[in-house]
């Protein structure tokens, strides 16, 4: 800016003291630099225009806005009503109007604020300032504090676990009555510590009662998984459940979860790390999830292994250190 690149104490010596050159010539300097800068992006009509503009604008007061950072306070002509510009001013910005905008509403509607953009599994919410935030599925810890006292677990151990819903659908109940709708949710939890539980759901009021009570049940069905290493399965898995069939093998550092989607919502609750498979037949995903959780509590530990074969734990692991 012209005047703004000029200091109030400069501009005064500058005027009461034309003859010193050497100054000016220096003051000229700053500002041919700054045309010519200028002048790289803008026509000569525009430059014209931003000369005279910032020729009105008064140095002390570009500094101290300067001063201020983000937080700084112009005035708007031309009234000389202060605005923080880092809001939005509704009597010179246009309002937005949004196609399904009313008459007489505000053109401002409240912007959702989204947890995690990456995770489909949280879910777009409003500002919650000076309200209550809801603690669990059912509204409050109410949930949580009836499950503790059926379980005995934690309450903030609960409230850790990694909870995905992997079946969500609307089924219909053929009564003598007619077809009464009904809702159906399939939901998996797990500490990613080789905690799983599996739960199901049904309910005549909607899918959020169904997700809560498959929740509810998860939780009550929490139970242990052997894995190897912490990472991996013990071995193979040659499994069949119903029409499904499931063929699973464990897989070495470093090689990912490369099974069907549905497994994987399991794997990423049990914390399973490296994994791999197939599933053959049948491949609904109530099916799959079951037999597969299922395959996953039925496997014989390492103990185990090494006691019906008469051998050591450390020759199964097949992991030796040197003295």
């Amino acid at each position: 800016m012209f005047r703004s690149t000029l200091g109030r104490h400069t501009l005064g010596v500058s005027r009461l003291f034309s003859t010193r050159t050497a100054l000016l010539l220096a003051e000229n300097k700053k500002v041919g630099k700054h045309i010519d800068f200028l002048s790289k992006f803008y026509t000569p009509e525009l430059l014209q225009s931003i000369k005279i503009t910032e020729s009105l604008v008064d140095p002390q007061d570009y500094l101290d806005l300067k001063k201020s950072g983000g937080h700084g306070i112009s005035k708007v002509a031309p009234s000389n009503a202060s605005n923080d510009f880092s809001k939005s001013d509704p009597k010179w910005d246009e309002p937005v109007l949004y196609p399904n905008q009313a008459t007489n509403h505000t053109p401002y509607p409240r912007i959702p604020q989204i947890q995690g953009a990456d995770r489909t599994d949280l879910h777009l919410r409003f500002d919650t300032v000076n309200k209550t935030t809801a603690k669990g599925p059912a509204g409050n810890d109410k949930f949580f504090e009836d499950l503790h006292k059926l379980t005995g677990m934690e309450m903030w151990y609960m409230k850790k676990l990694y909870v995905r819903p992997i079946v969500m659908k609307r089924v219909s109940c053929q009564t003598s009555k007619g077809k009464i709708p009904n809702f159906y949710a399939l939901t998996v939890v797990g500490d990613k510590n080789g905690m799983i539980g599996l739960g199901e759901g049904k309910s005549r009021d909607g899918m959020r009662t169904a997700l809560s009570k498959a929740h509810w049940n998860a939780i009550k069905n929490l139970q242990p998984i052997p894995r190897y290493e912490n990472r991996t399965i013990i071995g193979d898995i040659d499994y069949k459940f119903h029409a499904v069939k499931l063929f699973i093998k464990s897989a070495p550092s470093g090689f990912g979860l490369r099974v069907n989607p549905n497994i994987f919502e399991v794997c990423q609750a049990a914390g399973i790390k490296d994994l791999r498979g197939k599933v053959y037949k049948s491949r609904n995903p109530m099916n799959v999830v079951k037999g597969f959780v299922e395959a996953l509590t039925k496997q014989r530990s390492l103990e185990d292994l090494a006691a019906g074969r008469g051998k050591k734990l450390v020759d199964l692991r097949k992991v030796y250190y040197s003295a």
